[in-house]
């Protein structure tokens, strides 16, 4: 039985984070390594969505009080449509938001969707595929 709760998240009966399921917030954006990913590096369509998305990692993480993140509860968990936000102009976290705009990525990269912070809270080891969400789709 799934529970979604405030913020977007889904929780088991057992309050866990639901495999495979990642909101597109402001919290997941904030943990989201897209911007630092091999696979984007040398793509011309990706580096002014990477300079964008660290610009909003850093107004995010601006002293504002309440989170570690720098803000409140309540922003954290919002969904990025509360923020006019396109994800189709960031460079991910297409974990939650699906395939990359992107069509000049470089697949032969390494790929580090398995050190992010997000890959580990929602379990996207079982999820699929299980990496290389920016081509392969949702991890859904």
């Amino acid at each position: 039985m799934e529970v979604p709760f405030a913020g977007g998240d889904f929780l088991n009966l057992f309050g866990k984070k639901e495999e495979g399921k990642v909101p597109l917030n402001n919290d997941v954006m904030m943990k989201c390594m897209c911007g630092t990913c091999p696979v984007q590096a040398e793509s011309a369509c990706s580096r002014p969505k990477i300079k964008m998305m660290m610009e909003m990692q850093a107004s995010m993480s601006q002293p504002k009080g309440e989170m570690g993140s720098g803000m409140p509860m309540s922003m954290a968990q919002s969904p990025m449509e509360n923020m006019k936000m396109n994800p189709d102009e960031l460079p991910g976290p297409y974990c939650a938001s699906g395939l990359a705009s992107c069509t000049d990525l470089d697949t032969n990269k390494a790929c580090i969707c398995r050190t992010c912070q997000v890959y580990k809270e929602y379990n996207l080891n079982q999820a699929r595929p299980t990496e290389h969400y920016c081509f392969n789709n949702k991890a859904v």
